[in-house]
């Protein structure tokens, strides 16, 4: 794919960029000792740790507000992730579904691996005991549907909101490991609105925040 890129300001390390359009499978550790099921979730405290600036150029605004900052046996911690669009219309390939969200497939695991971002209503079913894990043998290969997302009508002023439900990453030790995890992303935007203007390539803007988890109570 060719297309501009820019960088949102990135801290320590690089952002991740490409194109997210097909998911590719990607196998557990082999080494990876984690029962497939938790007897004791715990109390855990999620917060924000930190986000990358997007460049103003873009106009572009990217924020995370977390909704519910305990994960307990009755709730999981939710953050809700929002891209506004400060410039003029265009079309984005982020929207607030099931498919084309905008941590959907494996952008919702984080780095390094503990945590896993779902969509809220969009969570998985086999829940083990009271633990926001999946209670699933870890060393099964994590794989996802192949499938692209589409152009989406992004209005100036208007905004793509999705709220995720914070959950362990049942591949991993532990239980909501206490640290900090970082997920990145990629957006692509399209100058004008359909009409013949988007034909051209698309700028891709690379954003991550990062999550931190601690121990110390609800």
């Amino acid at each position: 794919m060719r297309r501009r890129t820019v960088l949102a300001a990135l801290g320590g390390s690089a952002a991740l960029a490409g194109c997210r359009t097909v998911g590719s499978p990607e196998p557990t550790d082999t080494e990876t000792e984690t029962p497939p099921t938790c007897e004791s979730p715990g109390s855990r405290r999620v917060e924000l740790a930190g986000t990358a600036t997007v460049p103003d150029e873009t106009r572009v605004s990217a924020t995370v507000t977390v909704e519910r900052g305990s994960s307990t046996a009755a709730a999981p911690a939710r953050l809700t992730v929002t891209l506004r669009n400060d410039g003029p219309d265009r079309e984005i390939d982020v929207t607030d579904d099931r498919r084309c969200h905008l941590l959907n497939r494996g952008t919702g695991r984080s780095d390094p691996h503990g945590l896993w971002l779902y969509r809220a209503g969009d969570a998985p079913t086999d829940r083990a005991g009271d633990c926001w894990t999946r209670d699933r043998p870890p060393r099964d290969s994590v794989g996802f549907d192949g499938y692209a997302c589409g152009n989406y009508p992004f209005e100036s002023g208007g905004t793509v909101a999705t709220t995720y439900e914070v959950w362990d990453d049942y591949t991993a030790d532990g239980y909501l490991r206490p640290g900090t995890y970082r997920f990145d992303v990629s957006i692509a935007l399209w100058d004008g609105t359909g009409e013949g203007e988007s034909e051209t390539d698309p700028t891709v803007v690379d954003w991550w925040f990062e999550l931190s988890v601690s121990a110390d109570g609800a």
